[in-house]
């Protein structure tokens, strides 16, 4: 398939005032990205969204950033760290200033451990429609560069005529938002990141890829579940452009052959998951998909292929071979425990074997995919690797019998049972028949003293990561001095710009966007409710409606400490 090659420019911006005396911008070489501008932005969010303008008055949104981090805490859900680090890519060293991430606001960020919640989680609603993120620059004497390391995620209409499926993504920097976008230009001193031969951009791995839990493996996703060779993303004509990057509008092989385009999260196929913890709070374990026909699923055959397996100890690591890490072999006892040496809870050893970790396919893979039907499979005897214990599946037939409950101990009796589909966000059933939301239970279990009791289950519902692809790349910033974006006091001088994301799908129309209104005088000087206005402050206090409705969203999509 050809590239997607459309645009989305409209209006140049005017010039911006530079220098107020002179009229021009004072001599800057180079650029410090301090922080995320947000005069387009929902602040605070709206109804658990932060909201991304086609302008700074609010007129309309093609996409919105997830504001809550992994610990619970609410911001915007993007974040400027001024962290150096260096960086290895492609055996040249990089020195980077600090990343653009979402807003975990760890001791260290931008090199912070996997699964610490560094991505930040943005949000497509409308096909071929620019989302724009603006960045606030100061003006100094040195270049910088920022890794950028995000998630975007296909929440577009699904009754348009490709039902919402996208067939790549494009990445633009440039200068202001909406129809006042400018496209960064050559030589203006912003730019992608790019490699030493100046014919790829540079990326801590690739430009996009779907996650690795589920084609591939990772080190922080563990095994795949659908294809041990990762679902990646290529870069199209735009590859030696130092101001767009365009994927090259193919979907990769191992996501296409089983679902098509980059499916809407509307569209992603329903799965069955072990709720292995009993919370619904934290990631469940996909264990079979329905393809329209039957459900499906794929056993992981361990290969007799020597890994190196770090010992319990952690005095050193073991060449041994990947069959330890076999729930159903002899690694384990008739209970499911460990009985080797070796630390089984981290498979890093098995997927360094597979695509991601071996890409130039020197080593022979410790795991193979075997497709089968999940009735096959799951007999009730067949066991599974969580987090190093053998966990057994019950029999397929019976997963929809056993849902996650809440059990009291005092009496042996369920007190309430998970109803994932339940209101907006899945709600607790008690016997009574009353329901309780997740967070009034995670309380009630937190001040029960161990009388109450989460036990695991089964539950349905959207892989929601087939919707999702992780975005890496960097961005650099030199000479602001032609930015049409800057303003000057005479001493220090401050810019924006602007990182445009567009998932695309060349067979829908491009969506207008809309003008910005003419804004209204008031003889009351204006105010009113700013609530999830653009640009307004952002006071965690203000909207308390907002914040609670925020908890109970992140209590159902993040990981809890109950």
């Amino acid at each position: 398939m050809t590239t997607i090659t459309r645009r989305f420019v409209g209006q140049p911006l005017a010039c911006a005032v530079m220098c107020s005396a002179l009229g021009v911008a004072p001599a800057a070489f180079a650029a410090t990205v301090n922080s995320v501008n947000t005069d387009n932005l929902a602040v605070p969010p709206v109804e658990g969204k932060t909201l991304i303008y086609t302008d700074t008055a609010g007129t309309a949104s093609f996409g919105w950033l997830d504001p809550v981090n992994d610990s619970g805490d609410i911001g915007l859900g993007i974040s400027v760290y001024n962290e150096a680090f260096n960086g290895t890519i492609d055996e040249q060293v990089y020195q980077f200033a600090g990343c653009i991430m979402a807003q975990p606001d760890l001791e260290v960020n931008c090199q912070a451990p996997g699964d610490s919640g560094k991505r930040f989680k943005l949000k497509t609603t409308e096909t071929n429609g620019p989302i724009d993120l603006v960045f606030n620059v100061s003006a100094d004497d040195a270049s910088k560069l920022y890794r950028v390391i995000g998630k975007f995620s296909n929440l577009t209409d699904t009754t348009n005529s490709v039902e919402g499926g996208l067939k790549a993504f494009r990445i633009e920097t440039g200068f202001g938002v909406g129809n006042e976008f400018t496209p960064s230009s050559a030589e203006d001193g912003l730019s992608f990141g790019m490699a030493a031969d100046g014919a790829s951009k540079l990326s801590v791995g690739p430009i996009g890829k779907y996650p690795g839990g589920l084609f591939g493996g990772s080190r922080v996703e563990g095994l795949p579940f659908f294809s041990t060779d990762i679902a990646l993303f290529t870069e199209g004509t735009t590859a030696s452009d130092e101001d767009t990057m365009e994927t090259d509008g193919v979907i990769p092989t191992e996501y296409s052959q089983l679902f098509g385009d980059w499916n809407a999260l509307a569209n992603v196929p329903t799965g069955w998951f072990i709720d292995h913890d009993g919370n619904p709070a934290n990631d469940s374990i996909l264990l079979a998909w329905n393809d329209g026909t039957d459900w499906q699923t794929n056993r992981k055959d361990l290969q007799d292929v020597l890994v190196d397996a770090v010992l319990l100890d952690g005095s050193g690591t073991a060449e041994v071979s990947a069959t330890v890490y076999d729930p159903n072999g002899a690694s384990f006892d008739a209970e499911g425990n460990n009985t080797t040496i070796y630390d089984l809870s981290n498979v890093r050893p098995v997927v360094a074997t597979l695509d991601e970790g071996d890409p130039e396919d020197t080593a022979q893979d410790a795991l193979v995919l075997t497709s089968l039907t999940a009735a096959a499979l799951y007999d009730g005897t067949f066991r599974v690797l969580v987090d190093g214990e053998a966990v057994t599946i019950a029999d397929f037939e019976t997963w929809a019998d056993n849902p996650p409950t809440v059990e009291d101990t005092t009496n042996g009796s369920t007190l309430a049972t998970w109803l994932p589909d339940a209101g907006d966000e899945g709600l607790y059933e008690l016997a009574d028949g009353s329901t309780m939301t997740l967070e009034e239970m995670n309380e009630m279990i937190d001040v029960s003293e161990g009388e109450l009791v989460r036990v695991a289950g089964y539950v349905q519902g959207a892989v929601e990561d087939l919707a999702n692809v992780n975005l890496n790349t960097t961005i650099n910033v030199a000479d602001t001095a032609s930015w049409p974006t800057c303003t000057s006091d005479g001493t220090e001088t401050s810019c924006t710009f602007t990182m445009r994301v567009t998932g695309l799908n060349e067979l829908v129309d491009d969506p207008a966007i809309p003008e910005t209104p003419t804004p209204r005088s008031s003889s009351s000087g204006g105010g009113g409710c700013t609530v999830g206005g653009p640009g307004s402050p952002f006071d965690p206090v203000l909207p308390g409606m907002v914040l609670l409705a925020l908890a109970g969203l992140w209590a159902r999509k993040r990981r809890a400490d109950a």
